[in-house]
């Protein structure tokens, strides 16, 4: 961390179960001082002919999550008709905090932080991609991310909250 700045720099390949999110440590003990995403960018990474059809076909969604299970994408949803059957970019679950489509074939790479939130503990990060049946797979392509935090000075209360914001889903 160089002035406050963190950045994580990163992939995901076809390796990486989407039912395991990766966790980055950032938990500094201090309620005080905390982090929050700046942006996230995600790009392909796959310069494998052999992707050529999956970057043509496929969309990769990805989150970055408070806990492990926010990050971890399910069949099916408590409630479908907030969240969708299977698409598993929950934006009204509070230990979410970062969403992520990207579909090469199109042009389109999408990416949105919400800009109301504090990590004060770790980060969890993850990626997927979906059947036409609507099962859960992992990414056909590698997928490549650039997250940049900075660190923020706020109250230990405000800490507490967003801790007990995620603690209260699991």
């Amino acid at each position: 961390m160089k002035n406050g700045i963190h950045t994580i720099r990163s992939g995901i390949t076809a390796a990486d179960n989407p039912s395991a999110a990766r966790r980055y440590s950032l938990d500094n003990g201090n309620f005080d001082l905390n982090m929050k995403i700046e942006s996230l960018d995600i790009f392909p990474i796959s310069t494998n002919p052999a992707d050529r059809e999956d970057l043509a076909t496929t969309a990769v969604f990805f989150t970055i999550a408070t806990s492990a299970a926010g990050a971890i994408p399910t069949a099916s949803t408590a409630s479908p008709e907030e969240y969708g059957a299977v698409l598993n970019l929950r934006p009204s679950d509070s230990r979410q905090i970062a969403w992520g489509v990207m579909s090469p074939a199109y042009g389109y790479v999408h990416a949105i932080v919400d800009p109301d939130h504090i990590i004060p503990e770790d980060i969890y990060v993850n990626a997927w991609s979906i059947s036409s049946g609507g099962s859960i797979n992992p990414v056909p392509y590698g997928v490549g991310f650039l997250i940049r935090m900075r660190q923020i000075k706020s109250t230990g209360t405000e800490g507490l909250l967003y801790q007990a914001k995620t603690n209260l889903l699991e």
